[in-house]
């Protein structure tokens, strides 16, 4: 029989030794930041696509990008990528487009970016962007990738091995795939820093950072409530965590690794940052499946 893995290259009790270890281990330390250098690299782009972009830097090793995002037509969700400076190089969980001002921006940060990872099956729209900007960067992405994104020569793609493999990320950051999620995602979680970087787990609506510099947020959405239905404890979070996994043992499974994880800032795709406590907003979402 074989063992299950949740985390490249690690069983869920490695992967829990491994959490436990990190979260009091030393980072060697990086050159800082200039968080306002990299705030006003929007006003000056005549990229269009950098209109409604927010730049934010949220410690000296990560920074993120912000951006309205709507599902459907209706659904104001916002988006976002992350940025996770490593001694050894730049890890970009990757989830918008790459514009002149994210360009002068990872010019700002600096390092070799080494790693491209697509939140889930469904986060990988402008995966190939980023490939293109980064050709020597290592494409990470799950299964379904193959047929979606057949012409990327992806490094690793978990749900087809890519979960036993290590790819020099290591020890600082881990990949847990959750593949008993519809949408089969990569949760990360950058240990030092004690952050985790998920996509479709959990929303934290409403998207106010993300639509900061679009005017704020949609009438529809203001009407709606900010749609903050779809945060840890809403009703609306509650079904759609209840609804997306139909094998309840396999999530249960994955989730394991996750939970023993030390962790305090969640970074969604959809929605404003957790800065503290979000393990226990975590646990709200997901405490009663693991």
């Amino acid at each position: 029989m074989s063992t299950t893995t949740s985390a490249a290259g690690a069983t869920p009790a490695q992967a829990a030794q491994t959490a436990s270890a990190l979260a009091t281990k030393p980072t060697p330390s990086l050159p800082p930041l200039d968080g306002e250098a990299l705030a006003k690299l929007v006003e000056g782009s005549s990229d269009a696509k950098d209109k409604h972009l927010v730049i934010r830097k949220l410690t000296d090793e990560i920074v993120i990008f912000s951006q309205p995002f709507t599902r459907s037509g209706l659904l104001s969700l916002g988006g976002r990528s992350t940025a996770v400076r490593l001694p050894s190089g730049v890890f970009v969980y990757a989830s918008h487009p790459y514009t002149a001002a994210t360009q002068n921006a990872m010019d700002l940060i600096g390092g070799k970016v080494k790693w491209l990872v697509t939140p889930d099956g469904e986060h990988s729209m402008f995966i190939d962007e980023w490939v293109k900007a980064f050709p020597d960067a290592k494409p990470i992405g799950v299964k379904r990738h193959q047929e979606k994104k057949p012409h990327i020569n992806w490094a690793g793609l978990f749900g087809a091995g890519g979960e036993d493999q290590t790819y020099g990320f290591e020890p600082d950051i881990s990949l847990h795939q959750v593949s008993a999620h519809v949408n089969h995602e990569l949760v990360a979680i950058h240990h030092p820093s004690g952050t985790l970087l998920e996509a479709d787990m959990l929303f934290n609506l409403p998207p106010k950072e993300q639509y900061s510099r679009a005017g704020g947020l949609p009438f529809f959405t203001k009407l709606a409530g900010g749609m903050s239905s779809f945060s840890p404890g809403g009703t609306a979070q509650g079904l759609m965590a209840k609804s997306v996994a139909s094998d309840k043992e396999l999530l249960k499974k994955e989730l394991q690794p996750i939970m023993a994880a030390k962790f305090d800032r969640i970074v969604p795709c959809h929605g404003d940052v957790i800065e503290n406590g979000g393990k226990v907003e975590w646990d709200k979402v997901w405490g009663k499946y693991a």
